[in-house]
């Protein structure tokens, strides 16, 4: 008789234990909320970009060759917001949306022949980034952002002119917590130096780059 109650007693303790924890996950807090960010750090020029490259074109029959610096470590700074366009799910633990980087701008040094004034051979990058977005919530205030991104920017060179690319691709992972965010970049592609004019022959070169960002999200 003794072990019979004994036995109720501890399934009746598991079976309380259980509820408290399935409420405990029904009331699990909705932390994952859109917001601005702000972020920037350094960019690693990467691959050809990294090691300079030279282009053939045809004009009236003749054929030029267009030389671009290699690119060296840059900047880059992003503004944006992250739009979530649906509800969480899986216990409020994932929710999908929109990374919309309203303002992206970036430059690489190079490291031209000259004496002086060497900022004016950089790259300079100005442009937009949107795409879709899954943000994980695993615990606490923890936040991990995967992203991919359609970047569409314009670029100039003081050698070379302007340049741009409307489908330049980006993959990218954030980490945060509470305000503080970390993220990693690979961007890649390659930008169309024709001084944005159809009729001008397409002198493309690839471009890519490895960023490491730091910033806040409110």
């Amino acid at each position: 008789m003794k072990k019979n109650i004994l036995v109720t007693l501890i399934l009746i303790g598991l079976f309380s234990l259980n509820l408290t924890a399935q409420d405990q996950q029904q009331l699990r807090p909705k932390n994952i909320k859109s917001g601005f960010y702000l972020r920037m750090g350094p960019v690693f020029a990467v691959g050809k970009y990294a090691e300079g490259q030279t282009v053939a074109t045809k004009v009236d029959g003749v054929t030029e060759i267009s030389t671009f610096l290699p690119a060296k470590i840059g900047g880059a700074l992003d503004f944006g917001y992250l739009i979530y366009i649906a509800p969480a799910f899986a216990n409020n633990m994932l929710r999908a949306g929109i990374d919309a980087s309203f303002l992206t701008t970036s430059f690489n040094t190079t490291d031209p022949n000259v004496s002086e004034k060497k900022y004016k051979y950089w790259y300079y990058y100005v442009g937009q980034k949107f795409g879709p977005v899954i943000t994980i919530n695993p615990i606490d205030r923890l936040m991990v952002d995967l992203s991919y991104k359609i970047n569409a920017y314009m670029v100039y060179s003081n050698t070379n002119g302007w340049g741009q690319n409307i489908f330049q691709n980006e993959v990218s992972m954030n980490i945060r917590y509470s305000i503080m965010m970390f993220s990693f970049q690979y961007n890649f592609g390659k930008a169309n130096f024709n001084a944005f004019e159809k009729s001008n022959p397409d002198r493309f070169i690839e471009n890519n780059t490895i960023r490491i960002l730091i910033g806040l999200k409110f």
